[in-house]
């Protein structure tokens, strides 16, 4: 194993920036999910479905939501992105299964948007990648102790 010469203190700093994200997600997804009335529709299958699906039942909150996502997707990357100047590969696995996870469930989303609002397994990924995205983050921190 080689000798780390860099300090941890930028990756660690985006992995913690990385988590607080994915906290507040979590938050308005559980908002969203418990005060926003959705109703079942037909999605077309394409992005503008999507986004006509979200601004005509999820309205503000459901958009909101979606955007944190965009931002905990690029804090993600950046993470990654920092965590491939150091040399402990513990660390890069770690960032890189949190960025898979970040958009499995950010693909979950997409899924449980387009399906209407109605399928159930795709909003099961997105609670089940976040739930993974938040232990790889902590195992970043934990690799850089």
């Amino acid at each position: 194993m080689g000798i780390e010469l860099r300090s941890w203190r930028p990756l660690r700093l985006s992995a913690v920036a990385t988590i607080v994200l994915l906290g507040i997600q979590s938050w308005t997804g559980d908002f969203v999910n418990v005060f926003v009335t959705t109703s079942p529709q037909q999605v077309g299958g394409s992005i503008g479905g999507f986004f006509q699906a979200m601004m005509s039942d999820g309205g503000l909150l459901l958009i909101w939501h979606g955007m944190e996502g965009i931002l905990t997707l690029l804090s993600a990357v950046g993470v990654l992105v920092v965590s491939l100047r150091y040399v402990r590969r513990s660390v890069k696995i770690a960032a890189v299964l949190g960025l898979v996870s970040v958009l499995s469930a950010g693909i979950g989303g997409y899924l449980f948007v387009l399906s209407g609002f109605t399928a159930g397994g795709s909003s099961m990924q997105m609670g089940g990648s976040f739930t993974f995205a938040f232990a790889m983050y902590f195992l970043v921190l934990y690799y850089t102790k």
